[in-house]
């Protein structure tokens, strides 16, 4: 299963990248006051020339390190525009997902990250689509962030933007209750078998960094899981009670489409996972 974001892979490097980043670190040792400290300018003209192509390889997952340069990318405003446009037809789960690989718009399900619910991904973000939980489940997406405590993980389950998504009365519908099932089985496997998930992220690792103990230590305080069903007019008073319910009691916060709307474009304003 490939859950590499982009085209090329970056844990390998050009020649002409590898000279940038050598010059780049030249000068960055240079301007060390005793060899030590850089300045915050220094710093910032280290990373102003070293390639795009470098920054990759320097983090843990290359091939999925969602890089902050990114979200200052023009067409990604245009690209959130025409991500609501298409929900304007009944489109199913797999045209949402379609629409975000072709586009590779990951940074929309990426700004969950930037939930009120979630405080990590603001010192480094990663995104994996179809992440294996072997033998038998393949996630959506897995989403990493870290902050000062370390990694945590978010495991994302999509499901159709319309049709049986809750009853009259706002009770969760059949596409709701399937998505919560999901995630639950998720839950159990990742308690009875965290310990095989580095398997499957030593296929992705780069070449700088060993896993942190976050990925093989199970932890369950670092596992989150979301799932995205339905629209903002799908839910009422009771709907969002339930929600409330269903965060405090199985750790799974329910979002519907609008949400990711919203993320995305305070994503894209804030600059920054």
């Amino acid at each position: 299963m490939n859950t590499m974001l982009y085209d090329r892979d970056y844990r390998i490097l050009t020649k002409e990248e590898e000279i940038l980043w050598r010059k780049a670190e030249d000068n960055l040792n240079k301007s060390k006051n005793n060899g030590i400290i850089a300045s915050i300018s220094a710093t910032n003209k280290y990373y102003e020339d070293i390639p795009h192509a470098v920054l990759h390889y320097q983090q843990l997952f290359p091939n999925n390190y969602l890089n902050v340069r990114d979200l200052a990318k023009k067409e990604y405003e245009n690209t959130v525009k025409e991500f609501e446009q298409i929900f304007e037809s009944k489109i199913s789960e797999r045209d949402v997902l379609n629409f975000i690989r072709k586009n590779k718009a990951y940074f929309i399900v990426a700004s969950i990250l930037k939930s009120q619910h979630y405080l990590f991904g603001h010192h480094g973000a990663f995104a994996f689509k179809e992440f294996e939980l072997p033998p038998n489940y393949l996630v959506d997406y897995l989403l990493i962030g870290k902050n000062s405590g370390g990694y945590e993980f978010i495991f994302v389950e999509l499901e159709n933007p319309y049709g049986q998504i809750t009853t009259n009365n706002g009770e969760f519908g059949t596409t709701i209750r399937k998505g919560i099932k999901q995630l639950n089985d998720w839950d159990k496997w990742l308690e009875a078998n965290y310990y095989s998930l580095r398997l499957v992220f030593d296929k992705y690792i780069g070449k700088t960094e060993q896993l942190p103990r976050e990925f093989h230590e199970f932890d369950k305080s670092r596992m989150h899981f979301v799932v995205i069903a339905g629209r903002r007019k799908d839910f009422n008073e009771n709907t969002y009670q339930l929600r409330r319910r269903l965060l405090k009691s199985n750790n799974i916060l329910l979002l519907h489409y609008d949400n990711l709307f919203d993320s995305a474009k305070r994503l894209l304003h804030a600059g920054n996972y």
